[in-house]
């Protein structure tokens, strides 16, 4: 009965906090309801465009709720939350001896995942970009190598990418995020041109690294669940760069997929399309 109430006065709480930032966080709220009708057009009605949207602001409130669990909690708890399908697909491609990339998204509370990957099959590198404040860059490293995994700054790029593969681990990498026109290429996503970034695809293509899309989603009852699926197939043909892209296009499918199949824990928050289209977000 106490178990009961305690949960009952979360939800109530996280609810409360969820409503309260979407009616003060008009920022957000507004790249949120732009994000949805940009991406879904008319298949999402006003309705359901804002029933989404406020369940977008509860995933989040939850998320940070989560990343508390992270910070404080016996990693033996952690590990049994994490729920981890298509493992075999991920070891397959470690024993070719080049490490391998998977390409994830900001989808359900992929640092609970990843966090439970590295307790349960051991250390993987993951990138990230450095947080400006100290306190806070030195709370985000903690938070992603408590479990083992090694974090590998963005800004370093490439070169902390190729000593982690050197290794034979795998490295994450996040695919759904606006980059710079020089430092993205073009793919559809939900049938809009966003801008990419292409590292995974031209190790794919370059340096024969297998490339697997890992997505995750939270479950019912505070689980967490990675699926990892098979390596995406690489071209070799006299065109690199049509290669490159048409790689990025088939990781771009695959992301589309997982987002729509749980559209409520993705970060509908980031301006997605800013790049190409940035007159939405005015």
């Amino acid at each position: 009965m106490k178990i009961k109430l305690t949960l009952n006065l979360k939800e109530r709480l996280i609810t409360a906090l969820a409503y309260i930032w979407y009616r003060l966080d008009r920022r957000h709220r507004e790249i949120t309801r732009r994000n949805l009708e940009f991406a879904y057009g008319a298949d999402l009605g006003p309705e359901e465009r804002e029933r989404l949207a406020r369940a977008v602001f509860r995933h989040f409130i939850l998320f940070g709720w989560e990343i508390l669990e992270l910070l404080l909690a016996p990693l033996s708890r952690i590990r049994k939350k994490v729920v981890i399908l298509g493992q075999e697909h991920l070891s397959r491609a470690l024993a070719q001896g080049r490490g391998a990339i998977v390409v994830a998204a900001h989808a359900g509370n992929w640092e609970y995942t990843v966090l439970g990957y590295g307790l349960q099959y051991g250390p993987a590198g993951v990138v990230g970009r450095e947080l400006d404040h100290p306190w806070g860059r030195a709370l985000a490293r903690y938070l992603r190598e408590r479990g083992g995994n090694a974090m590998v700054d963005k800004q370093r790029g490439l070169k902390g990418i190729l000593g982690q593969l050197k290794l034979n681990r795998p490295v994450g990498i996040v695919i759904d995020q606006n980059t710079t026109t020089e430092g993205g290429l073009l793919v559809d996503f939900f049938g809009k041109p966003a801008r990419t970034t292409p590292v995974a695809a031209i190790l794919a293509r370059h340096r024969d690294i297998p490339v697997l899309p890992a997505f995750s989603r939270r479950l019912s009852g505070g689980g967490h669940l990675m699926v990892i699926f098979p390596p995406i197939p690489t071209e070799k043909s006299r065109d690199a760069d049509a290669d490159i892209l048409g790689h990025l296009r088939l990781q771009s499918r695959a992301l589309e997929a997982w987002v729509r199949s749980c559209p409520d824990q993705w970060l509908w928050l980031h301006r997605r399309w800013k790049n190409q289209f940035p007159q939405i977000y005015e």
